[in-house]
C-alpha cells in the first residue's frame, strides 16, 4: 500500500495510464480490465475494475487510486492504489462507478460502498445553491491567511464566490461544498460586549 512514482506523459489521460498498468490477460485465460475510471477534484481516481476468466465467471470492484502530482520532476505522477477491500478512506465514489459493481460479501467493502452511497444520498437532499443565500458550514473553513470563517454569503453560485459578513470575498473549491452546511436567514447577529 506504498506510493509508486513514474514519469506520466502529459497526453495520456488518467484512465489510459491506469489501463496500461491494469489491465492483463493471462495465459489460463483469466483477465483484469477496466471498464470505467472518474477522477474526482484531482486526487482521486475510482475505477470499475472486472475480474473474470475463460469459464464466463466474473465480478467488478472497485479501486481507489489517490493521485499526486509532481510537473516539475520526472517522476511526475504518483499514485497509491487499493481496492475496497482494504477499507480506503475516500468516499466520494461517483453513482456511475458504484452502479457497475458487483455484489459482495466482503464487510469492508460493503461497508465502503455503503459509505459512497450515503454521501450521494446526502448531496442529493442538499439546498441548490442561490445568490444572496447564506449559508453556515458544520466546520470553519481555514484558509491560507490563517483566517477561519464558517458563514457566507454566496455571489455567484457557478464561480463559487462567497462573502464573509465584513464583504471580503473569497473562491471556494467544489469539494468543499461537499462539506455538512445549513442555509441560514442571514448572517448571525455578533454579541455584544461591553
Amino acid at each position: 500500500m506504498g506510493w509508486t512514482y513514474t514519469n506520466k506523459p502529459k497526453n495520456v489521460s488518467v484512465r489510459q495510464f491506469f489501463e496500461k498498468q491494469f489491465n492483463r490477460i493471462e495465459d489460463d485465460g483469466k483477465y483484469g480490465k477496466i471498464l470505467d475510471c472518474a477522477v474526482v477534484n484531482l486526487r482521486t481516481a475510482y475505477i470499475a475494475y472486472e475480474i473474470g476468466d475463460a469459464q464466463g465467471k466474473r465480478e467488478v470492484i472497485a479501486i481507489v487510486c489517490v493521485l499526486d502530482y509532481k510537473p516539475n520532476d520526472y517522476y511526475n505522477f504518483g499514485y497509491k492504489d487499493m481496492d475496497e477491500t482494504m477499507g480506503p478512506y475516500r468516499y466520494d465514489c461517483p453513482e456511475r462507478i458504484l452502479k457497475m459493481l458487483t455484489p459482495t460479501k466482503h464487510e469492508w467493502a460493503r461497508e465502503w460502498r455503503e459509505k459512497c452511497w450515503e454521501r450521494i444520498r446526502a448531496k442529493k437532499t442538499r439546498p441548490k445553491l442561490k445568490k444572496g443565500m447564506v449559508i453556515k458550514f458544520a466546520d470553519s473553513i481555514v484558509f491560507s491567511s490563517g483566517r477561519r470563517e464558517d458563514t457566507f454569503r454566496v455571489e455567484d453560485p457557478k464561480r463559487l464566490i462567497f462573502s464573509d459578513r465584513w464583504g471580503r470575498r473569497y473562491k471556494l473549491r467544489r469539494y468543499v461544498l461537499d462539506w455538512e452546511f445549513q442555509v441560514l436567514d442571514d448572517f448571525p447577529q455578533k454579541k455584544k460586549i461591553f
